[in-house]
């Protein structure tokens, strides 16, 4: 496994080699550091990707149920003539109900 940063030692080590093999040698030593650094990035985003946090299935089924709980109140509302008011009546405990749901998952810690 490559250590997660390229030190100091190593690039100072490619520029003496430049010089005591002298431009002949230039582009392998190029290569050959381009591809030290390269394996770096994959590194990191190998391991970035198996940080990342799992779905929160329940988050996920509260947004989607949100959704398909207002779009029949606000056509009920819209039948009878609905006001802005009460447009936004929905839509508010709506977004109360999914933004304590996210308030309370991160107070308890489990928001990641």
């Amino acid at each position: 496994m490559p250590p997660e940063k390229m030190e100091p030692s190593e690039l100072a080590a490619a520029f003496a080699a430049r010089r005591e093999l002298g431009p002949q040698y230039e582009l392998e030593l190029a290569e050959a550091l381009v591809d030290r650094v390269n394996a770096l990035i994959d590194d990191r985003l190998a391991r970035q990707k198996t940080r990342r946090p799992p779905l929160d299935w329940a988050q996920m089924a509260l947004g989607l149920g949100s959704l398909a709980l207002s779009i029949p109140l606000v056509a009920i509302i819209a039948s009878q003539g609905g006001t802005t008011l009460g447009f936004l009546l929905v839509f508010g405990v709506v977004a109360f109900v999914n933004i304590a749901y996210v308030l309370t998952r991160a107070m308890h810690g489990r928001g990641d």
